[in-house]
């Protein structure tokens, strides 16, 4: 089986523990438990995240399906949530992100592998061309997160890497200063002059993106190449 990273969020400790011993005994690799956003937000930025689970009721301000939102307004990262009988209501919020299906609790072991063994060949499947061609010379991988020019692979600084992700993904439309925080500073206070350097370094390193600046309210790549 191919390495498959699951990302775990669930603020009950000992039901996440539970999850991650039957994936791993099941060759499923867990990168992480997350107890609330900040936790999630952190392991995505950090690792190569193929899945995640997510309880619907978690601890802090935003509930599982908004926190879900926020990371695939910048990762493309399908998820399966955890529910119980009473929350599925809340599943037609779900309706919102990229979601594969939901485990109801309490769940049969077979019933949940079953569940992500679907989800790993869907995402496997998914992913057979997601080397994407920016210019005639530069192409990105958006599961790795890599970029190559004429297939030597370039060097980014770790906030330069994320901001093109964030830029890519979106392409044609508007990145939010708000969202270029959250994901690369963690909500704390940016000035626009940060932002302005990341940006002329993201340019100089890669002149040929056409990476136009939206005044006061964020930036847009465009392309008429990428899917």
């Amino acid at each position: 089986m191919k390495t498959f990273n699951i990302l775990i969020i669930e603020d009950e400790f000992l039901i996440a523990l539970n999850l991650k011993q039957i994936l791993e005994r099941n060759n499923y690799k867990v990168i992480g438990i997350a107890k609330d956003s900040s936790s999630a937000l952190f392991h995505v930025q950090n690792n190569k995240i193929d899945l995640i689970l997510a309880d619907i009721y978690i601890a802090g301000h935003l509930n599982g399906i908004e926190t879900v939102k926020l990371i695939q307004n910048s990762f493309d990262i399908p998820v399966i949530f955890l529910t119980a009988h009473q929350e599925e209501k809340f599943l037609k919020q779900a309706s919102q992100v990229n979601f594969l299906g939901y485990i109801v609790k309490p769940y049969f072991e077979e019933t949940f592998l079953r569940e992500v063994k679907l989800a790993y060949y869907t995402i496997l499947n998914s992913h057979n061309n997601i080397s994407l061609k920016l210019t005639q010379t530069l192409s990105y991988n958006i599961q790795e997160q890599s970029l190559k020019e004429n297939e030597e692979e370039m060097i980014l600084s770790r906030n330069e890497k994320q901001l093109l992700h964030l830029l890519v993904v979106n392409k044609n439309r508007i990145v939010l200063n708000e969202q270029i925080d959250s994901l690369l500073w963690h909500d704390n206070p940016v000035d626009d002059t940060t932002r302005r350097q990341l940006l002329f370094r993201l340019r100089k390193k890669l002149p040929q993106l056409n990476i136009q600046t939206i005044k006061g309210v964020g930036y847009k790549f465009i392309s008429e190449e990428l899917l």
